[in-house]
């Protein structure tokens, strides 16, 4: 029972360790982490490199791999960029197993007694350590666990019944490969597992062929951890995990294949170990090593096909296209000038949706997707433009343009905010329909719709041509409608014996809405004014506030 207390203790220990490293390690580079994955460019070795560091940072190519997918379904990272950057973090993951081939209680002890003194009397330079303290505790913990583990488990090998076991599977290969496979199904970790292995194969509970095979098991359970996982994306959003499976499956094939040409006496992996390490769990962990790399090298030349193939696993759906930007590339970064008329024209056909938002509502037009999903995709839209001129802030554009991201960050930001209350509007529309045309509210609502339609049909003009008769129609369309929407509120307010529940309400919410769109389009106007006398700075741009309630300019 001690024994069994032991192991089960020493494990959970273990547990807490992975979780409280892989936490610590993440919350130092959070806020980096896609950063460092977005600036992966300029060919794969760059790539390869990031994601040896996030492998390495994170201790998880699952985590790796969701934020490779996150900023590829965004457009910040292609896909022939992002497969590199997969393939090589399996091989940071690989630091962890190296360290836990080694016995390291002193330096635990060691570890702990600096963790605790530095957290108790506040030694963490004003929290900015805490992610690295915590990184530390969860690595003490998880050397603390495995040093259990050993203990409890020590005192199992001499025992009758475990000697019978261990003589009855005598070199069986399968079960351990297939105990590798579920246990990281489950742990959604191969380096966690194969630590466990290592721990096990050092107490004599496991030979090296089938401490092996507890690696490539685990490998594979890896790859469908990951299938698994993903299995709510769709199109382009699941490639990147199909190759992470691909990639686990093909070094699993690989490794077996070298395995079984081993067993015929070509030395091979194995031998290689034994060359690297003497002792067997540090066999183990070069074994761990030398899997990862391997695998990233054979496959290093078979990216076109690769990305051939998940695209036909997964091709990207005709909503995901909404999502794309249509003029940005990362090439026209190194040329100012071109790269702010291609946001321009982006930010243009971003105001061309704006009034599909509301046409099929006010008469009946097909639409091309449904309302939440052209949202969706055009905040995608935005956010790829935002990091396309942050990314040109970096590359030193020069004074004159410099002046002009600056103008086309605040456009940016206005064409979020106005999509935004243009959907709510449109939401706030549809409840009218609901409640019938007899409805006071519903006259009012329907012709602030049309007026609504028609300025952004007019911002899409100006958008696209840049005239400076289409900005000053705008501008006089775009005029204060205040005082006209406060004498619609009395004037529906009047009716409150023939409304139904809730009029007052929705009344009052779509007007400050439609207030707040117009005063939208207007500072859009503004800012695409080329003439300095008509700049936004002249009408009080940083003093102005929006009408209606305090609105954020910043999509949530």
């Amino acid at each position: 029972m001690d024994s069994l207390a032991g192991i089960f203790g020493g494990l959970g220990l273990f547990f807490l360790g992975v979780k409280g490293v892989g936490a610590g390690l993440q919350a130092m580079g959070g806020r980096r982490m896609r950063a460092l994955m977005a600036h992966a460019t300029r060919g794969a070795p760059r790539a390869a490199l990031m994601g040896l560091l996030l492998g390495a940072l994170t201790q998880s190519s699952n985590a790796v791999t969701f934020i490779a997918t996150s900023l590829h379904t965004v457009g910040l990272l292609p896909l022939a960029r992002a497969l590199p950057a997969l393939a090589w973090c399996n091989a940071g993951t690989a630091g962890l197993v190296l360290l836990a081939t080694i016995d390291l209680r002193l330096a635990v002890l060691w570890l702990f007694g600096a963790v605790g003194f530095a957290t108790y009397f506040g030694l963490d330079a004003g929290g900015r350590l805490k992610p690295v303290l915590g990184a530390l505790a969860g690595l003490g913990l998880l050397f603390l666990g495995l040093a259990t583990v050993k203990a409890g488990a020590a005192p199992m090998r001499d025992l009758p019944a475990v000697r019978d076991l261990l003589a009855a599977a005598g070199g069986a290969l399968l079960p351990p490969f297939l105990i590798g496979t579920l246990v990281t199904v489950v742990a959604q970790s191969s380096s966690t597992v194969t630590i466990l292995a290592i721990t096990l194969a050092g107490l004599g509970l496991l030979g090296l062929e089938q401490t092996a095979m507890v690696v490539y098991g685990a490998s594979l359970g890896s790859g469908l951890s990951v299938l698994l996982l993903s299995g709510n994306l769709r199109g382009s959003a699941r490639q990147l995990a199909l190759y992470q499976m691909l990639f686990k499956a093909a070094g699993t094939l690989l490794f077996l294949l070298l395995f079984w040409v081993e067993q015929q006496g070509v030395p091979l992996v194995l031998a290689a170990t034994g060359r690297l390490a003497t002792a067997l769990p540090e066999r183990i962990g070069w074994l761990f090593l030398l899997f990862q790399l391997v695998t990233a090298l054979a496959l290093a030349p078979l990216g076109g096909p690769a990305m051939a193939l998940l695209r036909r696993l997964s091709p990207p759906g005709a909503a995901e296209a909404l999502g794309r930007p249509r003029f940005l590339y990362d090439q026209a970064l190194d040329h100012a000038p071109t790269a702010l008329e291609l946001v321009e024209r982006e930010q243009a056909a971003l105001a061309a949706r704006l009034p599909g938002l509301l046409a099929p509502l006010l008469e009946p037009v097909p639409e091309e997707a449904p309302r939440a999903q052209r949202l969706a995709a055009a905040a995608s839209v935005e956010q790829a433009v935002r990091h396309f001129l942050a990314e040109l802030l970096t590359r030193d554009p020069g004074p004159d343009s410099l002046l002009q991201v600056v103008a086309l960050e605040s456009r940016n930001d206005l064409l979020a905010a106005l999509r935004e209350t243009v959907g709510e509007f449109a939401t706030a529309l549809e409840e009218t329909r609901a409640r019938g045309a007899a409805d006071p509210v519903a006259g009012p609502l329907r012709a602030m719709a049309e007026a609504l339609h028609l300025l952004l049909q007019q911002l899409d003009e100006a958008s696209g041509r840049r005239e400076a008769e289409d900005l000053a129609l705008l501008r006089a369309l775009s005029a204060d409608r205040s005082e006209m929407m406060d004498r619609l509120r009395r004037r529906v307010a009047r009716m409150e014996g023939a409304m139904a529940p809730g009029g007052h309400e929705l009344l009052f919410r779509a007007t400050a809405l439609f207030e707040r769109a117009v005063w939208l389009i207007r500072r859009q106007a503004l800012l695409m004014e080329p003439s300095p006398a008509e700049s936004p700075q002249r009408e009080g741009w940083g003093a102005e506030r929006p009408p209606g309630p305090a609105f954020s300019l910043h999509p949530s």
